[in-house]
């Protein structure tokens, strides 16, 4: 797997070097930062679309989809799972007592749960646009839309805050994207793909993933129902298509300072059977895990 990604930036260095328009962005979270580079497969910048409608968003996106015209590189870490692991590791007795007598497992589990991995490295290759900001507004952060094809790798798996070595490959299709003014935060991003382990205790699966999440900064009489997100992903194992894991998270914001601090908080629940690991780690894992994900986004 190692050869992989020396090929992948071997290539990425052909390109900048043949004088393609390229961009950088990074994104700090406290369960996922990344930093990316996007370039141009021929000397051309990202192209700007108009401010549009939610729908049109996505119908613009679609546009097209096949032709990739970009590439982007990221590095990726989820730092509240890599706590996860530091505390299971150096405070066993501290991991200990906060199981609880119920089946949903454990506080520090719950806090971290919904990552299956510490870092990721990541190559996309497919279409990306960039939104104009609506009359009057300035643009916050990416506002950019991807669509195409992404290999990730990793050699590191996290299962119930232990870190278990294992060199995995995960390719996707994916619609992915992020708008946000002064009014509002939208992201959105659709998925699906399969994901491949080296480790013999731990399934090859196809996964479908869909999430969208909502924040907006001015107050409205159904604040409560704009200010949310939704993640879904069904995994399931690549030999017979059964069901092997399911992941539901619905987050609530709270903006405050006028959208300059937002307060969210996920509840959720992860739901796997056996096949989804073998022989010892299978016995090791919960069946059923709660998710509790406190967060601040600045």
């Amino acid at each position: 797997m190692r050869y992989i990604f020396v090929v992948i930036l071997c290539g990425y260095g052909w390109i900048v070097q043949a004088g393609a328009q390229t961009e950088f962005d990074y994104e700090l979270d406290a369960y996922y930062s990344n930093v990316s580079w996007t370039t141009g497969l021929s000397n051309q910048a990202i192209p700007v679309v108009d401010n549009l409608q939610e729908l049109e968003i996505y119908k613009t996106i679609l546009k097209d989809s096949l032709t990739p015209d970009f590439i982007l590189l990221e590095a990726s870490i989820n730092p509240m799972p890599i706590a996860g692991v530091l505390i299971r590791k150096q405070f066993p007795s501290l991991y200990v007592d906060g199981r609880s007598s119920g089946a949903m497992g454990n506080m520090v589990s719950s806090v971290t749960a919904g990552f299956d991995e510490p870092y990721a490295l990541s190559l996309f290759t497919g279409r990306v646009l960039k939104f104009a900001p609506p009359k009057g507004m300035t643009t916050i952060g990416d506002n950019k839309g991807y669509i195409g094809y992404l290999f990730s790798l990793g050699g590191h798996h996290i299962q119930q805050n232990k870190l278990i070595r294992d060199n995995w490959l995960e390719v996707e299709w994916k619609v992915k994207g992020q708008r946000e003014t002064e009014l509002q935060y939208l992201s959105w991003s659709f998925r699906g793909g399969a994901k491949f382990h080296s480790h013999p205790e731990i399934s090859d699966t196809f996964m479908l993933g869909v999430r969208r999440d909502r924040i907006d900064y001015q107050q409205a009489e159904d604040a409560f129902l704009r200010n949310l997100g939704v993640d879904y992903q069904v995994d399931m194992l690549q030999h017979n298509f059964k069901v092997s894991k399911q992941i539901l998270l619905v987050d609530k914001h709270w903006p405050l300072q006028q959208g300059t601090l937002t307060v969210s908080l996920g509840l959720g629940v992860i739901w796997q059977t056996e096949a989804h690991y073998k022989g010892s780690l299978a016995s090791a894992q919960d069946k059923w895990t709660l998710i509790l994900r406190p967060n601040i986004r600045f």
